[in-house]
């Protein structure tokens, strides 16, 4: 039975399946933080996520560092800088302090981003260029991103 489950976890790491690891609310990490899998923070990380699959920031978290991920969920407060490879998603509660930088951003109604948004364009796919970029000013609490749909109604 030992072969058998040697075999198993052998084939799961060699698809690319990695694990999910929670930092739960209450709980206090003062460090950098470094996976290849899903990690769910609902406590405070007082660090950077240098690099993980996806990052998902719970409604009362707190990050006080940057964040590097394939894709970025935040529902809390994030002071720092947010880079995703594919995407970014801001939620109605999330506080953001710091620049997002993505291939797509969501940043629904109610979303807080103190800082630049810069979303990549993949031209030919043989390097990213800057698409748009979205500056707040110093009074202004949240950015509002025009969609196509409510620029072309009257």
């Amino acid at each position: 039975m030992k072969l058998l489950t040697t075999r198993r976890a052998r084939a799961a790491a060699e698809s690319g399946a990695h694990g999910c690891s929670v930092l739960a609310a209450g709980l206090t990490v003062v460090g950098d933080i470094e996976t290849e899998g899903t990690v769910r923070i609902d406590g405070r990380l007082e660090g950077s996520v240098r690099r993980a699959g996806s990052i998902i920031i719970g409604v009362d978290a707190v990050v006080q560092g940057n964040v590097s991920a394939r894709e970025v969920v935040v529902g809390g407060s994030v002071q720092g800088n947010i880079n995703a490879v594919d995407r970014v998603e801001l939620q109605p509660t999330s506080v953001v302090t710091g620049d997002v930088e993505a291939n797509a951003v969501l940043i629904q109604e109610g979303a807080t981003l103190r800082g630049r948004m810069c979303v990549r364009h993949r031209g030919d796919g043989s390097h990213e260029q800057p698409r748009h970029t979205a500056t707040t000013d110093d009074a202004a609490e949240s950015v509002a991103v025009p969609t196509p749909l409510a620029s072309g109604a009257r």
